[in-house]
């Protein structure tokens, strides 16, 4: 189990779709989390969120992300990354993204690394009830390394009220 909450060990379709659900009804503009699926064939493969508090002040977001076993080691977790990566830093103008790995997920790591971000300290997580370490990780906008491919950002015009930011 490679995440800080062992989320993925009572999953059932309603708890997935109910986390999912409570990110929407408890939106705040000064504490929101952007969960989003990811869809192969028109069949969900992933998941990757990106949550802030005090984004328009802080310009700090955190992201976090899980992709099937079947669908890992293709390029699509860093897909999935970068793709969320360009909407903070390119959509919403964000600064800094923090991240993590259970010490032992190296595909997380691997992808963290691959995209620019940095270690800065090592953590105490429990997701089980047993303390882990934990890598924390860093990336600010101008340390990202975009991979070759094209990420669009369509309909976030006059969004930014929903997500903290008054320009």
């Amino acid at each position: 189990m490679p995440f800080q909450v062992a989320w993925t060990d009572e999953i059932t379709d309603e708890s997935f779709l109910e986390w999912h659900r409570d990110a929407l009804r408890d939106w705040r503009p000064y504490d929101w989390r952007l969960e989003l699926v990811v869809f192969s064939d028109g069949r969900p493969i992933g998941c990757q969120s990106l949550t802030a508090e005090r984004f328009g002040s802080t310009r700090r977001a955190t992201t976090g992300s899980w992709l099937g076993a079947a669908w890992q080691g293709q390029g699509r977790g860093t897909e999935m990354r970068a793709a969320i990566l360009t909407l903070l830093f390119d959509g919403l103008h964000g600064q800094e993204a923090a991240s993590g790995a259970i010490v032992g997920n190296a595909a997380s790591l691997a992808v963290s690394r691959k995209l620019g971000y940095v270690e800065t300290g090592i953590s105490t997580v429990s997701p089980r009830g047993e303390p882990v370490p934990h890598y924390d990780l860093v990336l600010t906008a101008d340390r990202f390394r975009r991979p070759a491919l094209e990420v669009e950002i369509e309909g976030l015009d006059g969004l930014d009220s929903y997500f903290g930011i008054d320009w």
